[in-house]
């Protein structure tokens, strides 16, 4: 779906195939709200390095995220990578960073959330964990990750609540497959892939330190807890050697 005009110009910055829209938080915040405000739908793709490269070999993804309203640098990888090639990004914004403050923005609007993914013990320990931090927060209903995307009645189920907001935390690509046909049937919500955020929300996965988040060394401290997480890991230096040759490629043709 076409980006809407009415919005700002949009400022993109292109990393490896994929369009990141080039905003601050602040400035996601304010547009965001805006559109929840007119009821403009939006679908969100929060990419990092791992998403970048998946697409870049994976053109049926691709057309998923090209088709996102809005694509956030989710990884510290991107905003060197945009800035090795000569675009900068403002500022990193993660999803889980995002989530938070729509979460904080729907309690204040009274909009209805709805919370999909993870496991079902998971996902519940967010939805009370949420409850209890935002008093007003209405969340309107909750599903696990564990369903077959061709299952209609999760789908009917999420329709039927009328929900201003869907975070769905499946994982990419799952997640995205899930909310482009779920945009469908609900054309005027902000759908977003959240990932393994549902974990954080219950307080099951810790984030790194403040400090170690400002160091954008969280990737380090994320890998020392989760020593599995090695073979998704392997993707950043790949990520970085294919930001190296689009770099030389783009000298080679000045």
């Amino acid at each position: 779906m076409a980006k809407k005009m009415e919005d700002t110009v949009l400022n993109q910055v292109n990393v490896l195939g994929t369009e990141f829209d080039n905003y601050t938080m602040a400035e996601f915040l304010q547009i965001l709200s805006g559109r929840l405000a007119k009821q403009h739908g939006t679908f969100i793709v929060t990419a990092n390095p791992e998403i970048v490269m998946y697409a870049k070999d994976h053109p049926e993804y691709a057309r998923l995220v090209a088709e996102a309203d809005f694509v956030t640098a989710d990884g510290i990888g991107v905003v060197k990578g945009a800035a090795m090639l000569g675009t900068p990004i403002k500022e990193r914004v993660t999803g889980f960073d995002l989530m938070e403050k729509l979460l904080g923005l729907a309690a204040e609007k009274n909009y209805p959330v709805y919370l999909i993914g993870a496991k079902p013990t998971v996902a519940d320990q967010a939805a009370t964990k949420v409850r209890q931090k935002l008093r007003n927060i209405n969340i309107v209903g909750v599903h696990d990750g564990y369903f077959s995307l061709t299952d209609e009645n999760v789908m009917a189920n999420i329709v039927a609540v009328k929900p201003a907001m869907v975070f769905v935390a499946m994982g990419f690509p799952r997640q995205e497959e899930f909310i482009a046909q779920l945009r469908r049937h609900l054309p005027d919500a902000l759908l977003m892939g959240v990932g393994g955020s549902f974990d954080v929300l219950a307080g099951n996965v810790k984030r790194a330190p403040q400090w170690v988040q400002n160091a954008h060394l969280e990737w380090l401290y994320r890998l020392a807890k989760e020593p599995t997480r090695l073979k998704r890991m392997v993707v950043l230096p790949q990520f970085l050697l294919a930001v190296r040759a689009a770099r030389k490629k783009q000298a080679n043709a000045r």
